[in-house]
């Protein structure tokens, strides 16, 4: 990715990796943000405590498994032409990153998702529900491969005012990227049921919340001109995957006013989790704890 020239960018990104076999996307992916944003890189990993180490804490030959980890972490950022600064941590994974991210001042997280092994289950389960409940940044999640910046966005927000705030920070960290808001009313008797750009009342619905939207001065002509708003009966868990399939999207944004309905959709039942299930990068913005 060549720098962006415009907008107020992250400063610190922090990539917290398990050093798996796909761990390669979410550092290519921090790499690429870093350079585009023109933002200092911090890469983390968090390893179990080791009894055995200090039994053989006398063998000056063995490598620690802290040790075995960092050179891990330099052997996959070898090639990489940006300063990056590497952390070991020991202990419990969510929070040894949520205390680096704290302490190193970040202000953008970014992290993976390997599927079937055992640090995955624990991605999607506890230590991801950990991470996202109590993350003050953004945090993003990422599955496909970095294929330049991202340029097709879907957001998804409940309320205007967090559609409003979500909106504004795509387009502040992704200037050239097409938004689409999606937003999923109420319909008992339609949940589940796929978009319908030919509903009237969604459209009416759609028009309404594009010009109370356009309305807020921040949000200018330019973003406006490549700002579309879709109304679709449903829950936003049984809608969002198939939208952001249909759509081609690159980017899913889930935004959500503390613990709303669409955070509750993404860490919430077992049911209900949107990282069960969703195939692409998410990123997660939190805009209060109301």
């Amino acid at each position: 990715m060549e720098p962006t020239t415009s907008g107020e960018f992250p400063r610190t990104l922090l990539l917290a990796t398990d050093l798996s076999c796909r761990c390669d996307r979410a550092l290519d992916r921090a790499v690429g943000l870093a350079r585009a944003w023109g933002a200092r890189l911090i890469a983390a990993t968090v390893i179990e405590p080791d009894p055995g180490e200090f039994m053989e804490r006398d063998r000056p030959t063995r490598m620690t498994k802290a040790e075995r980890a960092r050179r891990t972490l330099e052997s996959y950022l070898g090639d990489t032409d940006l300063p990056v600064e590497i952390m070991v941590a020991t202990g419990e994974p969510a929070a040894e990153l949520l205390s680096i991210s704290e302490s190193r001042g970040c202000d953008f997280l970014v992290t993976g998702i390997a599927r079937n092994d055992t640090l995955g289950s624990l991605l999607l389960g506890g230590t991801a529900k950990r991470l996202i409940s109590n993350a003050t940044v953004p945090a993003l999640i990422v599955q496909e491969r970095a294929a330049g910046i991202y340029r097709n966005i879907v957001v998804a927000a409940g309320r205007t005012d967090v559609a409003q705030a979500a909106i504004l920070a795509s387009a502040r960290l992704f200037p050239e990227a097409r938004i689409t808001l999606l937003h999923a009313r109420d319909a008992p008797v339609a949940a589940g049921i796929a978009p319908d750009s030919g509903n009237s009342e969604d459209q009416a619905l759609a028009d309404t919340m594009r010009a109370d939207i356009s309305a807020d001065p921040r949000i200018g002509a330019e973003l406006g001109a490549r700002l579309e708003v879709v109304v679709a009966a449903g829950s936003i868990e049984s809608l969002i995957g198939e939208f952001t399939e249909d759509h081609a999207a690159d980017l899913t944004i889930v935004a959500s006013r503390g613990r709303g309905a669409i955070f509750e959709a993404l860490v919430g039942s077992t049911e209900h989790k949107l990282l069960d299930s969703h195939s692409g990068d998410l990123l997660i913005v939190r805009s209060g704890r109301n």
